[in-house]
């Protein structure tokens, strides 16, 4: 297929919503030097708004853990094998792959051997478990897009070629919103103390956390009698699970609970403490300066496995960025609401537990902030015309 010599051709795919973030942002950035670009391939309502051509719907590689994902790979391998036969047939100038290890890693193999450019932006957690898929990456990546400083020294040592692009979260100005603003645009009271509740975006995540983590706030309502609770759902049907399910269950406490769609950020921003699920919204409750506590549940199976690979000592990307226990983490057992709950009000009552993890936040922040503006585009850029010459 013939190119227009201004035209960049880019095939792309992301698999869940933090990836539909990073994605929108690198093609926004992309759009900056290249007017004419072009892309296609997987993503959500983010990418598809800065002129993604998405072939498939981003839900259907949302899936987590061993178990989980066994049940749904036949439909993941022909998945996989058809976007990889449109990604030969539409030939692009570059293969992006966002997070999604586990899909994307096999397809950029497949597609380096088409003499396909494939660039991997987000490293899996290979420094937390996994070391050995480092290998696969060798064979399949051209190169990586890290966004931790910890992360390239990793792929150095292994010659790998990497690019430390900090973390979109870092360039979050918490000054721009304060407290009272955020409260105002969430529409709860000024008064009161306000806890924010993440559960996570995926559907499973939603079940097995939601009603731990409303169980929390139910013993931490009987404690304090100003408290109230706000919860980000990732959209309508999310939202109407967790009312309903908080009128099931607690119905005294729904009446302290609103459900918003989105606008995590804002709900960080608004409220004086937060139980979030262990993931990328444990980094921007971070980046915007909001004290929390970290909790994970996945299946019996997938925990044992993920045990036996584990590397790190931690599970919060806080945590493990700054080696050290800055977030209360409880994980699987530990994951009890009554043990939750304890750990909640003692950070609630001890002013300089909350100041150390600020501090904490701000060092943290300032470790992934990069010079550029737009450092992950400039990345692509340069690889693409560093290959031309």
């Amino acid at each position: 297929m013939p190119r227009s010599p201004d035209r960049l051709r880019v095939a792309i795919v992301a698999g869940e919503s933090s990836g539909d973030l990073l994605g929108a942002g690198l093609l926004k950035e992309l759009k900056q030097s290249n007017k004419h670009l072009s892309a296609v391939g997987i993503g959500g309502p983010l990418m598809e708004a800065e002129g993604l051509l998405s072939w498939y719907s981003m839900g259907q590689l949302s899936v987590m853990g061993y178990a989980e994902v066994l049940v749904k790979l036949p439909q993941l391998l022909w998945l996989r094998y058809r976007l990889r036969k449109q990604i030969e047939a539409y030939n692009p100038d570059v293969f992006i792959g966002i997070d999604a290890p586990d899909f994307n890693i096999g397809l950029e193999r497949k597609l380096r051997t088409k003499s396909i450019p494939v660039i991997h932006y987000v490293s899996p957690s290979i420094w937390a478990w996994r070391y050995e898929r480092v290998n696969k990456i060798r064979e399949s990546v051209d190169q990586m897009l890290v966004l931790f400083p910890f992360e390239k020294s990793i792929y150095d040592l292994e010659k790998i070629a990497a690019i430390h692009v900090g973390h979109p979260l870092a360039k979050m100005n918490t000054k721009d919103l304060d407290k009272s603003a955020a409260r105002d645009i969430l529409g709860t009271s000024q008064e009161g103390r306000l806890i924010a509740l993440l559960p996570g975006s995926r559907r499973l995540e939603i079940k097995r956390h939601a009603g731990l983590m409303l169980a929390v706030a139910n013993r931490l309502a009987s404690t304090f009698s100003d408290i109230r609770f706000v919860i980000p759902a990732v959209d309508e049907s999310a939202k109407e699970e967790i009312n309903n399910l908080a009128l099931r269950t607690y119905p005294p406490l729904a009446q302290r609970l609103i459900c918003v769609l989105g606008n995590a950020s804002t709900v960080f921003r608004a409220s004086d403490l937060a139980l979030v699920a262990s993931g990328t919204a444990t980094l921007e409750g971070a980046m915007s300066g909001c004290p929390m506590v970290v909790t994970y549940r996945v299946s019996v199976i997938t925990a044992w496995l993920m045990r036996r690979k584990a590397h790190a000592k931690f599970v919060a990307l806080p945590n493990i960025i700054a080696n050290k226990l800055v977030i209360p983490e409880f994980i699987q057992e530990d994951a009890d609401p009554e043990i939750i709950a304890k750990s909640m009000i003692e950070l609630l009552t001890d002013v300089r537990k909350i100041e150390f993890m600020r501090s904490e936040f701000e060092i943290i922040k300032s470790s992934l902030t990069v010079e550029s503006d737009a450092p992950a585009g400039d990345a692509i850029m340069r690889f693409l015309s560093e290959r031309k010459v």
